[in-house]
C-alpha cells in the first residue's frame, strides 16, 4: 500500500513515511514489547516517580521535543514559514532541571498534590534498519487534576526511538510530541507527556 502525497493532498511525506514504516512491521513481540515500555513509564510518571523515570527510561542523549504544526488553511499561508512550531526542545539536563522543580517544596503547584491518569492508544512497533532503534508512534490522553475545578486533558501523538542498552534494557533517545493546539487550553504545561 503507498501513499500518493500529490494526491492526497492533506499527507506530509513524513506522515507518508511513518505510515510505510508500521505498515510493513507485524511481528507481535515488538508490539508487545512497545506497549510494556510505554505503559511502564506511564505508570511511573502517572506516579510522579520522575527521578525513577529518569533513570530507568531515559537515555543521557535524549532529544524530548514538543511541537506545534501549523493550523491555517491553505488560502492563509502567503509566506513560507516553517510549519512547526517547538513548545520544548529539551536534554537530558534540562529535563533534571524540571525534575528538580516538580519536586521542590517550594513548587506551590504540586499543593494539593497533582494526580495524572495516562492513556496511550494506537500503539505501532517498528525496527530500524539498523535493528538498534525502537521505533514507537502512540497516541496519548493525559488527565490532570488539582484540587475539585482544576482540570486539564492533553492530547497528542508521540514518535519515539528506544535503544537497547549495555543492560539491556532499552532507553528513550528521542521523542517527538505532536500537540495539536498552537495555542493551550490549560493552566501550564508543566508536565512530563
Amino acid at each position: 500500500m503507498m501513499i500518493n502525497i500529490q494526491e492526497d493532498k492533506l499527507v506530509s511525506a513524513h506522515d507518508a513515511e511513518e505510515f510505510l514504516r508500521f505498515l510493513n512491521s507485524g511481528d507481535e513481540a515488538l508490539q508487545q514489547e512497545a506497549t510494556t515500555l510505554l505503559t511502564r513509564e506511564a505508570h511511573l510518571l502517572d506516579i510522579q516517580a520522575y527521578r525513577a523515570w529518569l533513570e530507568h527510561c531515559v537515555d543521557s542523549e535524549v532529544k524530548y521535543q514538543i511541537i506545534s504544526r501549523e493550523l491555517r488553511s491553505a488560502s492563509e499561508r502567503r509566506y513560507q514559514l516553517n510549519e512547526t512550531m517547538n513548545i520544548f526542545n529539551e536534554n537530558y539536563e534540562q529535563l533534571e532541571i524540571r525534575v528538580a522543580h516538580q519536586l521542590d517544596p517550594q513548587n506551590w503547584g504540586n499543593s494539593p498534590k497533582v494526580r495524572f491518569t495516562r492513556f496511550i492508544t494506537n500503539i505501532q512497533a517498528a525496527m530500524d534498519e539498523n535493528e538498534d532503534l525502537l521505533h514507537i508512534r502512540s497516541n496519548l490522553i493525559v488527565h490532570r487534576a488539582r484540587r475539585g475545578n482544576q482540570v486539564d486533558v492533553f492530547y497528542a501523538t508521540r514518535e519515539d526511538k528506544w535503544k537497547r542498552g549495555e543492560d539491556g534494557a532499552r532507553k528513550l533517545v528521542q521523542r517527538l510530541i505532536d500537540y495539536p493546539e498552537r495555542t493551550f487550553q490549560t493552566h501550564n504545561v508543566m508536565i512530563f507527556l
